[in-house]
Parts: structure tokens; C-alpha cells; sequence
């Protein structure tokens, strides 16, 4: 059976020429992206953390995010929890704001489009974890802005 693609957002891939996976405009893609509405469960770093808001998509959950961002350990691999935690702020939008959905394309980038807005919160993420400061709330609440009128 072959493994699922463990994807990655583009702001955390390696700088264009180094890797060959640059942008490509929504209108100058290939075809093959695969559009989905479902979460992603791609969380390997946190699910070893054991953290029990992971598959949780409420209100109250955003709070627990808060808190770990705010509590965290000593020594957690930021670049690791960055990018778990961006995923997982990503799947509660696309779970709970009806225009949004992933866009995994054949690279292994992500990335959710919302309107004509592309949302990679992955480097904020990492920095929000550095400086143990609250990202949830913010990034939902910012994305609810986005959501183009008559669906809300």
C-alpha cells in the first residue's frame, strides 16, 4: 500500500532553485491538484504530544491551542509543532467556513484558498511558538473576514 503524501505548506519548503517547487497562479496550474473539503491528519509531531484537541474543530478548542502556544514545553521543535499546528488551524477553517477548502498539489505543498486568499500561516505559526504568544482565535477570526459575503 502506498504511503499517504505528507504534505507541506509552501512557505516551509526550501527557497525557489533549490528545490524546483515554486507558485504557480491557480490559472497557470497543471491539472492534478486535488481539492478537498476534510481535514488533513497530519499531525505527527503533536499527536505524540498526546494533546486531546487535535481532532476537535469547536470554539473551545481554539482556546487549548491558545493555552498550549502560551504553556508549551521547554525544547519542542518549533519548525515540527509550526506545521502541525498550522495544519491543524487550517482544517478547523476549512471545516467551519463553508468557501474554504485545501489545495494539495503533486509537489506535496498545501495550502487553504478562501475567496481568492491563500492562507499558509506556517512561518507566523513557528514564530508564535518562539514567542509564546496566542495564534488561534486570531487567524480564525481573520479568516471569518475573508469568507466572501452571502456565506455566512
Amino acid at each position: 500500500m502506498a504511503q499517504p503524501t505528507a504534505y507541506r505548506f509552501l512557505s516551509a519548503s526550501p527557497s525557489s532553485g533549490s528545490s524546483g517547487m515554486e507558485y504557480v497562479p491557480v490559472v497557470d496550474r497543471p491539472p492534478g491538484p486535488r481539492i478537498s473539503r476534510e481535514p488533513l491528519d497530519q499531525y505527527p509531531y503533536l499527536r505524540g504530544l498526546s494533546l486531546d484537541w487535535l481532532d476537535r474543530y469547536d470554539e473551545s478548542a481554539l482556546d487549548e491551542v491558545d493555552e498550549f502556544l502560551r504553556s508549551h514545553r521547554e525544547g519542542i521543535d518549533r519548525e515540527s509543532a509550526g506545521h502541525d499546528l498550522s495544519v491543524y488551524l487550517c482544517n478547523w477553517v476549512v471545516v467551519n467556513v463553508e468557501a474554504a477548502y485545501w489545495v494539495l498539489d503533486q509537489f506535496g505543498t498545501c495550502y487553504v484558498e478562501l475567496g481568492d486568499v491563500q492562507l499558509d500561516p506556517y512561518r507566523h505559526v513557528v514564530q508564535c511558538i518562539a514567542d509564546r504568544r496566542p495564534v488561534a482565535r486570531r487567524f480564525v477570526l481573520q479568516a471569518w473576514k475573508l469568507e466572501p459575503p452571502g456565506l455566512v
